[in-house]
């Protein structure tokens, strides 16, 4: 019996504990920010906003740089290569590309870091200014991460574009954010050059390797006045012309960012 009775009051008993601790927790306290109050909160720990987490850290490009200190045989960035591709018609006539994928191969942080550090100095030795706008127009893949960090590292606004925008989407973007150097993979660079004679601002194309490119990437270079190079030739120029960081502040701009422009032209985001 006496099992019994202490089998039922031990689990009320902490279960009461429980509940006048939970109780007693301060999640968030009032703060006066004007207007009506009641509405804003803060974490009662912290009296004014956290901006970092870490002492000298203010950026992107700082956490990136530490992150690859700190980390830097452990895997980054993961990406299956193509080994081929095919059409296939379904029964309704609609036509699909089906891509053949290998296996994962991947780049430690201390690799990657590397390759931002030579994408970053190839860039600058192609010609790209430091108070010029890059823009990233391609799907999410490791070299849209490496440029992406590149331009960081140069403190370079980035515009990201998304790769389904259609022809003037495309020329807005480009041309509002006076882009000089694009970076794009292969469908993307077909878009660019049927609209080569609308794009006020561009100087440079860093295409992202892939099959047929290399052959369209010198019809462009023919038939503009672009200068044309792949994203491995950059990192290649960076490697044997190494330049220093040039590293941003937390007030500068990082990136600008285009929605998909579903109710009209891509607004910034």
């Amino acid at each position: 019996m006496g099992l019994y009775i202490f089998g039922i009051l031990v689990p009320l008993v902490a279960s009461l504990f429980l509940w006048n601790t939970k109780s007693g927790k301060k999640r968030g306290l009032p703060v006066d920010v004007g207007g009506e109050p009641g509405y804003a909160i803060r974490n009662y720990r912290f009296t004014h906003p956290v901006e970092t987490a870490w002492e000298g850290i203010s950026t992107i490009a700082d956490l990136f740089e530490q992150s690859c200190k700190q980390h830097s045989d452990r895997r980054l960035l993961g990406t299956r290569r193509l080994i081929s591709r095919e059409t296939e018609v379904s029964e309704d006539g609609r036509s699909f590309e089906k891509l053949h994928l290998g296996s994962y191969e991947w780049l430690s942080y201390g690799e990657a870091f590397e390759a931002v550090c030579n994408f970053a100095s190839g860039l600058l030795q192609l010609g790209h200014g430091r108070g010029e706008r890059a823009a990233i127009f391609s799907d999410t893949c490791a070299e849209w991460f490496i440029a992406l960090q590149g331009f960081f590292r140069c403190n370079i606004t980035v515009v990201t574009i998304y790769s389904s925008l259609g022809e003037e989407a495309l020329c807005h973007s480009l041309n509002e954010t006076e882009a000089t150097t694009v970076i794009c993979g292969r469908k993307e660079l077909k878009k660019l050059v049927d609209l080569s004679g609308r794009l006020d601002t561009v100087k440079r194309v860093i295409y992202i390797e892939d099959d047929g490119v290399p052959s369209e990437a010198s019809l462009i270079e023919r038939s503009t006045n672009w200068v044309v190079s792949s994203f491995q030739k950059v990192q290649g120029l960076g490697r044997e012309n190494p330049v220093g960081a040039y590293m941003p502040v937390s007030s500068d701009i990082a990136v600008i960012m285009y929605t998909s422009g579903s109710t009209g032209l891509p607004k910034v985001g």
